[in-house]
């Protein structure tokens, strides 16, 4: 499993001499405390940890670093584990931390603080919801299960960025009752996106929306890169944009689509680029969408059914049968007062379970869910690296930097004019004044 990696600690250094600091009863284990049955008693405890920043997540991480490995290694979710899995994703600031074991700020002036300290830039996500909770917009919950547990992607995050996050507005969620038990919940419309800032904030680059793990990584890195030399945040802007535009520009010619006259620009190229051809050209990327095993293990786990489950089932009868017949022939026929260290007995049902697992790994890119999946980051990563990413970077070094703009001013910018869910829109445009529901309020409640 990755080690993590101290993220620019600055503040939790005090954090960390609290941990342990004797009280009147004596020392208290707050890494022990913070999985505790007793919620008030956890979450106070998960609060002292992620207040000593990424060195509490790392106690935690080293604490139970057996249980995750079991777990990853197919342990069944017990209740200790649900409460270390909780404890994680509270102190790391992130839901199914034990996968990614990050550490995220949700204080901006933190993060700048650890970004001085460190000399690293900032990756700041702003998102619908919250990060630390499964019911977060579409895209965090993508970038949780198809960026940030890449091994590639992991590694950038932890060496080279702080990280930082804060929630736009709630994400809206659907619930459809089938009226027979059966209940269905979602959440609808919403958009991310992650900045890339220098330690003192200022906005150089931003990575709108969904993107596939190997190009999310490369302009990762690139951003990093640039980032050390010195007066580069306005070059790498600029330069980023061109860069964009020249490869839209590559894959329409690829099309033998008719190009515009220089200069290009999004508008001109948008205008070749109807919906057909946004088809084709995410064709051409479609290489460029792979998951890892790190990603491809957790998805396995988010979508089991009873097809998997049951072979799963029957590995674990066939593995623990055999054991219970050497065990009794080892007791004389009884085996009721012979005990067994668990690690002997959960070993071989583990290494039954990832048998089982990795052929349906090995299956897992081929089901259709997942060639879907696969077709839908194609487009969203084209579409986002050239029609919005282009036009985020002219604003970000024309407008923004002309009237010296905020990162929440340029946000704001960004969520009305290009993901078109503007702050003074509560319906998030799921309700249009112009369009007749024919149900009594037009079905608008407080």
């Amino acid at each position: 499993m990755k080690n993590l990696i101290l993220l620019g600690c600055v503040l939790p250094i005090v954090g960390l001499g609290a941990a342990f600091s004797p009280k009147d009863s004596g020392p208290t284990d707050w890494v022990q405390q913070s999985i505790s049955a007793d919620a008030s008693s956890a979450a106070a405890a998960q609060k002292h940890l992620r207040d000593a920043g990424p060195s509490g997540l790392r106690m935690l991480l080293e604490r139970y670093a057996p249980q995750i490995a079991a777990h990853q290694g197919g342990a069944p979710s017990d209740e200790q584990w649900k409460r270390i899995a909780f404890a994680l994703d509270k102190v790391g600031g992130q839901y199914d931390n034990y996968a990614s074991q990050l550490y995220w700020y949700t204080d901006l002036e933190q993060a700048k603080a650890a970004a001085r300290a460190s000399g690293r830039p900032i990756l700041s996500l702003r998102l619908l919801g919250r990060l630390d909770e499964d019911l977060s917009c579409a895209n965090s919950r993508f970038f949780r299960t198809t960026l940030y547990p890449s091994a590639e992607i992991n590694r950038i995050l932890q060496d080279q960025y702080v990280l930082h996050w804060e929630s736009v507005r709630p994400a809206p969620r659907v619930t459809i009752d089938f009226g027979d038990g059966r209940v269905l919940k979602r959440t609808i419309t919403g958009n991310s996106i992650h900045y890339i800032l220098d330690a003192n904030g200022q906005v150089m680059d931003a990575l709108p929306g969904l993107y596939s793990a190997p190009v999310f990584a490369r302009e990762l890195r690139a951003a990093a890169d640039a980032l050390q030399s010195p007066g580069a945040t306005a070059a790498h802007t600029l330069s980023t944009r061109n860069r964009l535009l020249n490869a839209w520009a590559a894959d329409l010619t690829a099309l033998q689509i008719a190009l515009p006259a220089r200069p290009w620009s999004e508008d001109n190229l948008q205008s070749r680029t109807d919906d057909a051809a946004w088809q084709r050209i995410a064709q051409l990327h479609k290489g460029d969408v792979s998951f890892d095993e790190h990603v491809s293990e957790l998805m396995v786990r988010k979508f089991p059914s009873a097809q998997s489950a049951a072979p799963i089932g029957l590995s674990k009868s066939m593995v623990e049968i055999p054991l219970l017949r050497s065990m009794s022939s080892s007791a004389g026929g009884n085996v009721s007062g012979t005990s067994f260290p668990k690690a002997q007995v959960a070993a071989p049902i583990a290494v039954a379970k990832r048998a089982v697992e990795a052929p349906m790994l090995r299956s897992f890119g081929n089901s259709r869910k997942i060639v879907s999946l696969s077709g839908s980051i194609a487009l969203d990563t084209v579409e986002n690296n050239y029609m919005r990413r282009t036009r985020i970077l002219a604003f970000i070094a024309g407008p923004a930097a002309e009237s010296g703009l905020s990162l929440a001013a340029i946000n704001e910018w960004v969520y009305s004019q290009v993901f078109l869910t503007p702050s003074d829109d509560p319906w998030l445009g799921l309700a249009p004044n112009d369009v007749f529901s024919a149900i009594d309020g037009d079905g608008r409640g407080n």
